[in-house]
């Protein structure tokens, strides 16, 4: 655990703990009682000025019953003097754009299909310290998903970028547009597929592309500057932005979605490109199911956008979809350029895709195997 949010965690006062139990339990009658257990959550942090995500849980006692009932919230520290890399997601998330968010209860509601989690506290007290009380979600289905659930959250979150595009909002912060040129640089999938090519008698390049010309992976990199000039022109909306699964919990009837620093205004279906795509990074498994099943993972997002009342065109919609899809298949696409990257961080990899560095050209060369499919289909989208 960071020594800084050990610290803070220590220091947690009580009238923090009944004000959090509270909201919580939905009672101002609770009262902590005891010492709460602290238990980092370990996920890596795209943004490094998240310096700290732990779930903290106790025990109170509500009104005059004997009886002790347990309480739970997980605690985000988000630290703004953390530097910010070149290439850090920094570069398009926003964390007081989250606190915002969270503040003001926007994104919620018991009826909505795909909601923000619920805030407890947002604390600023030591600035530029933000400090996040949020509702535990740890009772939802956690990734990797099965099949199922990426439908469903997948349906849920076209019926909230369908709402929001039939029903436009004004929100209390301005939101940037088109992050997705500053998340996938045009210029550097270019280079990345330039480098491909002069790697294609490498090992690593004759695992990954066992039965397809390695031109593929130029291919659609090269797609991406065409798609991007379209996109500006397509129907945009209020996007979640970083909808990947390890952001959305499936609970029943909702999804609930954490870390919205990326909110943002794209075109309509960027965020079903995000679920989609992210989901080829975050295991070998993982990404052959999904890469498998896009198209039903896709239908199930129209379902959910048609549902809300949106008529749009369809081909726009898979134009929003592809300028994201697009960043993390030719990423993918470059892995023989990638893994030559990491040969001194061998556990990331092995944490991240489940199998020795050496192995991930061949496993995920079934993937890599569709890409000419998609540029078929995109350049079909650009005619």
């Amino acid at each position: 655990m960071h020594e800084r949010v050990e610290k803070l965690l220590s220091s947690t006062g009580g009238e923090t703990l009944t004000t959090v139990a509270r909201g919580v339990l939905n009672d101002d009658s609770a009262t902590p009682v005891g010492t709460p257990i602290f238990d980092e959550i370990t996920t890596v942090h795209n943004d490094q000025r998240t310096i700290g995500i732990v779930k903290v849980s106790g025990h109170a006692s509500v009104g005059t019953n004997d009886n002790l009932v347990e309480w739970s919230s997980v605690v985000k520290f988000i630290d703004l003097n953390v530097e910010v890399k070149k290439t850090d997601a920094a570069r398009w998330v926003s964390p007081e754009i989250e606190q915002i968010v969270y503040e003001n209860n926007l994104f919620s509601g018991e009826a909505a299909r795909f909601r923000s989690a619920r805030c407890y506290l947002s604390d600023s007290a030591k600035a530029p310290l933000i400090v996040l009380w949020l509702e535990d979600l740890s009772s939802a289905p956690q990734p990797p998903w099965k099949l199922e659930n990426f439908i469903t959250a997948a349906n849920h979150l076209g019926h909230f970028n369908g709402d929001l595009a039939v029903h436009p909002v004004e929100l209390p912060f301005e939101i940037a547009s088109d992050a997705f040129a500053v998340r996938w640089n045009p210029s550097e999938n270019e280079s990345r597929a330039q480098e491909l090519l002069e790697r294609r008698d490498s090992s690593f390049s004759k695992q990954a592309y066992p039965d397809i010309p390695i031109e593929a992976g130029v291919d659609i990199a090269n797609l991406a500057r065409p798609l991007f000039d379209r996109a500006i022109s397509v129907p945009h909306s209020i996007s979640f932005g970083d909808s990947n699964s390890r952001n959305m919990f499936p609970l029943g009837s909702q999804t609930v979605g954490i870390d919205w620093a990326s909110v943002s205004n794209e075109p309509t279906g960027a965020d079903v490109g995000v679920l989609i795509g992210s989901s080829l990074g975050f295991g070998v498994d993982e990404a052959a199911m999904i890469i498998k099943n896009e198209k039903l993972i896709y239908q199930s997002y129209v379902d959910g956008i048609q549902s809300s009342g949106w008529s749009g065109d369809l081909n726009d919609l898979r134009v929003g979809f592809f300028t994201q899809f697009i960043g993390y298949l030719s990423l993918l696409a470059a892995v023989p350029v990638a893994l030559d990257r990491y040969l001194d961080r061998r556990e990331f990899i092995k944490k991240r895709f489940g199998v020795e560095l050496e192995e991930v050209p061949g496993h995920v060369a079934p993937v890599i195997a569709t890409v000419p499919g998609y540029v078929d289909e995109l350049e079909s989208l650009l005619e």
